[in-house]
């Protein structure tokens, strides 16, 4: 069978946050014994390569995105050890002038001195030692993954926070090498898939991002599935001043209108987009943090609200990387987009934490809350008149109980398809059931409640033990409903007067792209009115 290879593409601080936590999710749970039976193809992500040294590497078929300073201890060649280069210069004979490397923290100190089994069992409180997302990152990457923006710095005052300036950074020759790198990369596939494109959409990375998406779009003929990100928590949200909620008022302006350029930009380029953020609210600021059931997270700490969406990401990715399916991303791009709707909506379960003493079927016939809660902002999914796609990981059929005299499914599949079927009238439900649950396993967060137990189902006895894994849900949807989440965004934008947009005319803008970035974003919305064909 094919690889069906995909490369992943990631613009932005937060969109790598999400990233760190869904690699070190896959490299976290290889089998490097040979005993426990795969259902993912890791090929469809990772590469198999050689390094300078003649050996062999298996690195994720990855390319980066991001600001000068944010590497911390970690090479910008990616931390694989290089050989060393033999030159005829005498280095000796010049001063050398180095930075001061990066001191690092407990977790990676240990990656490179204890054995995997050590740090998988220790238990870090990593929040105070996190300030980037190298800070807690495991796998060590290509070469050609890292790629800086050197000419603008994490945190500094010269922000690269316009939509305008990452689509010119794109235009010069940061573009230039990007793409090269990408060919490089697809020269490699024998069976490519297509491109996940994950970004920041609140800053220049939304430019940047879009005009590599462009060049996707003109260059290769494959699925474009992007996932547009807004980061959990913003320093300036909290102000306490009237000059600082001047300035909050005034970024929170620039951010909401670069998500709008973005969305207008997807429309035309991305074979489907699935806007995210752990915020309520989304467009203008975050808003309050989703409630998940038994997690307790700090969406001011990017470390915790990252890793929610990347195991949304490696859930929902998990249907077109099983083994034992022939489904695509291709076949997810097209069953999600009828009628011109590019774009959806994606939910999660985390965790699915049914009683330790209950079958899910017991759980489910007693339930009556939707089994999932929406990761799109300002987004509410419709239970009725529905395209979805969910994917259920870590539900084995032990935890069923069968009704051999009245017997209404087989397993597990059958159940949850049951289940869907009778609570969603008029939808159309894929359903994809993994046995393997999420590994929770370090440097993932402490965020779980300690009313779970260590396989994550709920408990009532006094649990000391932390979680060691855990069953969840995933799943894109599509339909009317969208609708409202693109008026919202609409009338957010449409308040604003573009006079006010300084920043945004000094880097090219006129009032006529603002106009007409609206005008699409409404046409757009046009396809979601209502349709019953299913």
């Amino acid at each position: 069978m094919s690889t069906r290879e995909i490369l992943t593409l990631q613009f932005g601080h937060y969109s790598n946050h999400v990233g760190t936590h869904f690699w070190n999710i896959q490299e976290l749970g290889f089998d490097y014994t040979g005993t426990e039976k795969s259902e993912c193809n890791n090929d469809v992500l990772y590469r198999e390569g050689r390094n300078t040294k003649g050996e062999i590497t298996y690195t994720p078929r990855l390319l980066i995105s991001d600001l000068r300073d944010t590497l911390k201890s970690l090479p910008a060649t990616g931390g694989l050890p290089d050989e060393d280069v033999q030159e005829d210069f005498e280095w000796s004979a010049v001063e050398k002038i180095q930075e001061p490397v990066a001191q690092k923290n407990e977790y990676l100190a240990d990656i490179d001195t204890k054995p995997l089994n050590e740090i998988v069992s220790k238990k870090y409180q990593l929040e105070d030692q996190i300030n980037t997302w190298t800070d807690y990152l495991y796998p060590r990457l290509h070469s050609r993954t890292i790629n800086i923006v050197k000419e603008y710095q994490q945190g500094s005052n010269e922000s690269f926070d316009i939509f305008h300036t990452g689509q010119s950074l794109w235009k010069q020759d940061y573009g230039e090498s990007f793409s090269d790198k990408i060919r490089n990369y697809v020269e490699e596939c024998d069976s490519m898939q297509g491109f996940h494109v994950n970004f920041d959409c609140v800053d220049g990375f939304a430019g940047l991002a879009l005009g590599c998406i462009e060049h996707l779009t003109d260059e290769y003929s494959k699925s474009i599935l992007a996932h547009p990100i807004i980061p959990s928590y913003f320093p300036d949200n909290d102000p306490t001043t009237d000059e600082e909620k001047e300035i909050s008022t005034g970024k929170d302006t620039q951010r909401i209108v670069n998500i709008a350029f973005s969305m207008s930009e997807l429309t035309q380029l991305a074979t489907l987009f699935v806007p995210l953020c752990t915020g309520n609210k989304g467009w203008r600021k975050p808003g309050k943090p989703i409630v998940f059931d038994y997690l307790n997270y700090k969406p001011e700490l990017y470390y915790h609200s990252a890793s929610i969406l990347a195991s949304a990401l490696d859930t929902l990715s998990y249907k077109y990387r099983l083994k034992s399916n022939i489904y695509t991303l291709s076949d997810a791009c097209a069953d999600m987009t009828g009628y011109g709707r590019k774009m959806a909506a994606a939910s999660l379960r985390l965790p699915f934490a049914i009683p330790e003493d209950q079958y899910i079927n017991e759980f489910l016939e007693i339930n009556e809350k939707s089994l999932y809660t929406s990761i799109t902002p300002s987004c509410d999914i419709a239970p009725d008149k529905i395209f979805q796609l969910i994917t259920i990981r870590g539900i084995e059929e032990y935890l069923m109980k069968k009704d051999e005299r009245n017997p209404k499914y087989s397993n597990v599949k059958e159940m949850f398809e049951l289940y869907f079927q009778a609570n969603h009238f008029l939808s159309a439900t894929n359903v994809t059931i993994c046995e393997k649950p999420l590994q929770i396993k370090p440097p993932f967060p402490n965020i779980f409640s300690e009313k779970l137990n260590r396989h994550g189902f709920v408990t009532n006895e006094k649990n000391q033990t932390k979680v060691e894994s855990c069953a969840l849900m995933a799943g894109y949807h599509n339909g009317n409903f969208l609708s409202n989440t693109i008026e919202n965004l609409k009338k957010e934008v449409g308040r604003i007067k573009f006079a006010k947009l300084h920043k945004f005319s000094g880097e090219g803008c006129e009032a006529e792209e603002f106009k007409e970035r609206l005008e699409t974003l409404a046409e757009f919305q046009n396809n979601y009115e209502e349709c019953l064909e299913l």
